[in-house]
């Protein structure tokens, strides 16, 4: 863009004045316009599209700039959400990992009031003299052994008297 600024000159004829000697010669000549003092029409036309054509060359240059910082804008809103997305998603990873942290230890947590009502429980049913699932177990082997043994005595007291041993 240039840096001049448009500029109309527009002179005004210079007129005479009136001499109280010479009043008729000068009245004649204030009837006849001074072309030499006005503008000519090629003057003003030539002007006139000078100052058309730097109105163009500015709203082409107001086009441009707007262009340009449309441009420049949008560029920056591009880098922005880049920048938004990023830090969203590290915002997502820690919350994410802060839940997983959380949910680890709650289940560790977990585990071990369990494991502390489970000691509780036996305490209380050891003071109670309520046998244990271990002493019940040892108790189910005890007698499975000994349902085995008996199967076995009775399967041998069938043979005896199968083959004739005892009397009726």
């Amino acid at each position: 863009m240039s840096d001049s600024k448009p500029t109309i000159n527009v002179t005004r004829g210079s007129r005479r004045k009136k001499s109280k000697k010479n009043g008729a010669a000068d009245a004649s000549s204030q009837d006849q316009p001074a072309s030499s003092s006005l503008p000519s029409a090629m003057d003003v036309a030539q002007s006139l599209a000078e100052t058309t054509r730097r109105v163009w060359l500015a709203g082409l240059g107001a086009l441009s700039m707007a262009e340009e910082a449309g441009t420049n804008a949008f560029n920056m809103l591009v880098e922005e959400g880049k920048s938004w997305e990023q830090a969203r998603r590290e915002r997502t990873q820690a919350a994410s990992k802060q839940l997983r942290r959380i949910a680890s230890e709650g289940a560790q947590t977990a585990e071990a009031v369990e494991e502390r009502v489970r000691d509780e429980i036996d305490q209380t049913l050891d003071r109670l003299r309520v046998p244990s699932r271990d002493d019940l177990d040892d108790l189910r082997g005890q007698v499975d052994d000994l349902g085995d043994k008996v199967d076995r005595l009775a399967e041998m007291l069938r043979d005896e008297r199968d083959e004739g041993h005892w009397r009726e």
